[in-house]
């Protein structure tokens, strides 16, 4: 979380079909992300209202600081402690043995049937990180009880501390986790909304180094306000609530906390900006061919820095001397040796805003602008916004790319250094290329007369500039020609970029005494006493705009507003344009070595790129090094370890339970034929000591370990009301336990990569994967914890993969289409995890596919996708309309219309056409539901009904007819007579709701029933 914005990253589409991820540029991409952003507004006005408190009390004092807070206003607290066996040991005390789920649900019976909230606090007290089942299993058994007795009007509020990663300012790099095994809460909390969301579960995340009474102050703040944010966390007294929102990459210490990568179709581009980073750069130097794009990671901004996402970058003359090892050890006092080590090639570009650091005005994210950025032949630069500015709306990036170091130069030249007027003769050397053009409007804008050099072939693109006076640069037949056209008075000033010493020595005589001899080249460059030998009467000047944009920072600024409104009002215009994409690079250099241009030659970035020379993975894998593999002989472990080998890996450990025989034989076969050599672990992950013996086996025998994914796990689903905590903990060992012993194993291992396999039910829930959610949220707080101290961490909340699993697996295919949540292929799998493993700066990635409008029709109220609600084009198919729609109704015509939408909440449960015919008495089961469906059919009733309804209602009326009564007469309180129909009056009923469904119907379904209508007719008239 953020005060600014906690970030995640999640996939977004509109479309209904072929749902799938993007997490490289391969494919396109939308952006997304978690939001945890300080509230704007201080919370909502507390209740005056006392009520009832259940607070399961921690060990730390905040439960009891809490409660008498509340007593101080005036409400009831009954405290809980845990103990060895239940016992009421005062009127308002109780110890129950968390254990005994028998325990809570005594517990809970004994309450009154009003008591408006429970607070769980007992997480506070898990000691150790992997200790969950202080906070999960006491969850799990309070949520049952809470269902069993009934409570449905109850809140629940889950309460942890320091269980989140929330930037507080301290660092620029990762926030804090200090309680890693409390962050499973959360996980937990997700689902706990989603299958019980009459209980309004929120999760809080205390202060860890506030004090207890602090902690209890702002825990007591939340519960009694009207807020209605489910996910809240304190830091140094502010608030942080989530939000999911659009996307932005590495925005500083208050911007990203997680990411997610998203789908929209056609957006390749797009997900370049969001994954990699990359710049041009040679290992040596002399031989242009050695220019290559290599991956490098991105800095974000610091305070009163952007980072930009490059499209274009203009070529200049100083890179192509560089490249070819010709560069001075110093231009205009910098060591340029230096600078292009640190920053690479490149020194202008054009692009949009990606992340703003703090105390940056003026620009905001998505901003189009130009900018002086060292380093900017590369994806992404991070650069001073003094040196930023907006683009000129009526250029491309291309065209744009072409002003900041050319038209600055030009321009503080001749406004600052020179200050030339009107009537000065002006000789421009090279004034074909880039700045040369530049200076000559800037000239011609000043009222200069205009002399200018360039080689015979460039003349006429000089000409159509109105330049009239125009020498060959390439001899010193220009000293003639200048002083017989001025009479032998010379020129006023003299913009040189010529690099030979009789180039400067022949300009230096053609200029009027008391003239100006401005140097804008970058080698041979006279000093002041070689000048003055010549012509002491000159003032000789070196353009030093490194020194100035250093200096005088505002003044860069100024001119680069200036020259963006006059090409804007078209008082400027860009030079000829040659345009090189990506992948041309080298002959881009060779074109400006060869001193073929005409104006200005860009790079342009906005290309596809992924086939650029170098910019591969392989790069990060290391022959002789080993890759470990948890879960390593299941399908998507296999998948990973023949992409691993395919990069280049040689030396794999596949860990997991089951043994050789297992295994797929002819894949093994072929990683080992590939070249790799496979050492099969037959461990469980979760065993400390059978780990131990494996690290040490690999130590003695294998090549130092450098790299670790863990994607163990496995799935035991099933709704909390019937989960046992043996299934529960089931599933939390392999990911929980396993991945802290990885953690303790290699904490003092130089690893290139740590990665952990989470799941999207961490970051979304899933109804049905309590413990999946549970158990993948530690894996976010690992990777986040480990980030904190410096150690590698990248946990990656995957949707389903397609194709990969087993027969469970596809169950929960089934249930996350239902949700709008869509497959990824194994393929694409591999796409993301080779953008995220070279370039991923953040501790938790999210891979999503999601079509929108469904996802959101099924995510009951939750503030944390607000901002989605707004932005989406939904069309809700429940809403509260048909609650006044059934109360404004004719008693006769309420039960008709109640079963008909039962109906149609049942079909869009189970995937049904609309117009599919349920009979009244036709079982759930029979139909299709299940415990997960049932769940949802029991969500969507409560909302569109606005009542609380029993978790086990489907089970306890088990037919549509059945529930529909107990809805009239129990739930809404309809009246008997309301809806005492006789055989007759049924039968009419159920034409009714045919009659107004017939624009539904099939051509063969609205013949048959009108023919059963003529029939009954003909019937009737026979008996009358």
């Amino acid at each position: 979380m953020d005060r600014g914005k906690e970030q995640v990253t999640i996939s977004t589409s509109n479309q209904k079909s072929s749902l799938l991820p993007v997490a490289c540029s391969l494919f396109p991409l939308k952006q997304a992300l978690i939001v945890a952003q300080v509230s704007e507004s201080p919370i909502s006005q507390v209740s005056l209202k006392h009520h009832d408190w259940l607070i399961f009390a921690d060990r730390g004092g905040v439960a009891e600081h809490l409660a008498a807070q509340l007593k101080a206003q005036g409400d009831i607290c009954t405290l809980v402690f845990p103990g060895e066996k239940y016992q009421k040991i005062a009127p308002a005390t109780f110890v129950i043995n968390c254990d005994r789920p028998e325990d809570f649900l005594q517990l809970i019976s004994s309450q009154p049937q009003d008591i408006y909230g429970i607070i769980q606090c007992w997480s506070l007290d898990q000691p150790e990180a992997v200790a969950f089942e202080k906070g999960c299993k006491t969850t799990l058994f309070l949520v049952q009880a809470l269902g069993k007795a009934g409570l449905a009007q109850s809140r629940l509020w889950l309460v942890t501390c320091g269980a989140q990663p929330v930037p507080t300012g301290d660092s620029e790099d990762y926030p804090e986790v200090l309680a890693v095994g409390q962050s499973s809460v959360w996980g937990m909390g997700k689902v706990v909304a989603l299958e019980h969301p009459e209980l309004k579960c929120v999760c809080i995340d205390l202060d860890p180094k506030a004090p207890s009474q602090v902690q209890a102050q702002a825990l007591q703040a939340e519960i009694c306000s009207e807020d209605i944010e489910d996910r809240v966390a304190f830091r140094r007294g502010l608030r942080y609530v989530a939000r999911l929102g659009r996307y932005q990459e590495a925005g500083g210490r208050r911007q990203i906390a997680q990411r997610v990568v998203d789908k929209a179709e056609g957006r390749s581009q797009e997900l370049q900006k969001l994954i990699q980073n990359f710049r041009l750069t040679m290992q040596e130097r002399g031989i242009l061919e050695n220019l290559q794009w290599e991956p490098i990671n991105r800095r974000p901004p610091k305070s009163g820095e952007v980072e930009i996402c490059v499209q274009a970058a203009g070529l200049n003359f100083l890179d192509v001397i560089a490249a070819l090892g010709l560069l001075p050890e110093q231009v205009d006092g910098v060591s340029q040796q230096h600078l292009l080590e640190t920053t690479g090639f490149g020194g202008e570009c054009a692009g949009e805003i990606v992340a703003i650091g703090d105390r940056v005005t003026g620009l905001a994210i998505g901003d189009p602008v130009i900018a002086i950025a060292h380093g900017s032949f590369s994806r992404f630069v991070t650069v001073d916004a003094a040196y930023v500015v907006a683009k000129p709306k009526n250029l491309s990036f291309e065209a744009a790319a072409a002003i900041p170091v050319n038209f600055l130069t030009a321009y503080y030249a001749f406004h600052h250094a020179g200050k030339i007027c009107t009537g000065d003769r002006i000789l421009i050397h090279a004034a074909a290329g880039g700045t040369g053009m530049a200076a000559v409007q800037i000239a011609q804008q000043l009222g200069a007369e205009v002399f200018a050099t360039a080689s015979p072939p460039k003349w006429q693109a000089l000409r159509n500039m109105g330049v009239r006076h125009i020498m060959n640069s390439r001899t010193s037949e220009f000293v003639e020609t200048v002083q017989q056209i001025t009479q032998g008075q010379g020129v006023n000033l003299v913009l040189n970029s010529l690099t030979s010493g009789d180039a400067i020595a022949h300009s230096l005589a053609v200029i009027h005494p008391q003239g100006q001899f401005l140097e804008i080249g970058k080698r041979v460059v006279w000093d002041s006493q070689q000048v003055a030998q010549v012509r002491p009467d000159v003032a000789y000047k070196v353009i030093d705009l490194v020194r100035v944009s250093q200096e005088q920072p505002e003044l860069i600024q100024s001119i680069l507003r200036e020259l963006v409104e006059q090409f804007e009002s078209g008082l400027l215009q860009p030079p000829p344009l040659r345009i090189f994409p990506i992948q041309e690079v080298v002959n881009a250099f060779r074109y400006m070595q060869q001193a073929k241009h005409i104006g200005k030659i860009v790079i342009s970035l906005s290309s596809e790129v992924l086939e650029v020379k170098n910019l591969a993975f392989t790069d990060k894998l290391h022959g002789d090094s080993t890759y470990l593999i948890t879960g390593g002989l299941g399908g998507l472990g296999l998948l990973i370890a023949r992409w691993l080998v395919e990069q280049g890996a040689k030396n794999l450990v596949l860990v997991g339970r089951k043994g050789v025989r297992d295994v797929n034989q002819t894949q093994m076969k072929a990683l080992e034929q590939a070249g790799a050599k496979v050492v099969i672990a037959q461990v469980d992950v979760s065993d400390m000591t059978a780990m131990q013996q494996l690290f040490s086996e690999i130590q003695q025998s294998l090549p130092p370990l450098r790299g670790v994914i863990h994607s163990a796990g496995v799935l035991a689903d099933g709704v909390l009301q019937q989960l046992s905590w043996e299934r529960f903990e089931s599933v939390m060992a392999p990911k929980v336990q396993g991945a802290w012993n990885l953690h303790q194993l290699i904490e003092h291992q130089p690893l290139d990569f740590f990665v952990l396999f989470s799941s999207a039910a961490a970051l979304l829930g899933s109804p049905g994967q309590s413990n999946h959610a549970a158990a993948n949220a530690f894996l976010d707080a690992l990777a986040a914890y480990r980030r904190a101290n410096a150690l590698p961490g990248l946990s990656i909340n995957w949707g389903v993969v397609a194709e990969v699993g087993s027969a469970a697996q596809r169950q929960v295919d089934e249930r996350a289409q239902q949700r709008g949540i869509g497959t990824i292929a194994p393929q694409k799998v591999l796409a993301v995890l080779e953008q995220l493993l070279l370039n991923s700066s953040r501790a938790t990635v999210g891979v999503v596919p999601i079509h929108w409008q469904k996802f959101l029709e099924q995510s009951a109220n939750s503030p944390f996708f607000a901002d989605w609600r707004e932005t989406s084009e939904l069309r809700p198919h429940l809403t509260s309309a048909f609650r006044q729609q059934l109360a404004v109704a004719d008693p006769s015509d309420r039960r008709e219309l109640l079963v008909a939408h039962v109906w149609q909440q049942v079909a869009q449960v189970l995937g049904l056409p609309s117009s599919a015919q349920i009979g009244l008495e036709q079982g759930f089961v029979e139909l299709g539901i299940d415990s997960l469906t049932a769940v949802e059919l029991r969500n969507r009733l409560q909302t569109s009904l606005e009542c609380a309804i029993a978790s086990t209602v489907m089970f306890d009326y088990p037919t549509v007819g059945a529930l529909v009564d107990y809805l009239m007469g129990e739930v809404l309180g309809l009246e008997a007579a309301d809806i005492v129909l006789d055989e007759e009056l049924e039968e009419t009923t159920m034409e009714r709701s045919l009659l107004a469904r017939t624009q539904e119907l099939s051509e063969a379904q609205l013949e048959e029933f009108i023919n059963q209508k003529l029939d009954r007719l003909i019937q009737e008239n026979a008996n009358g």
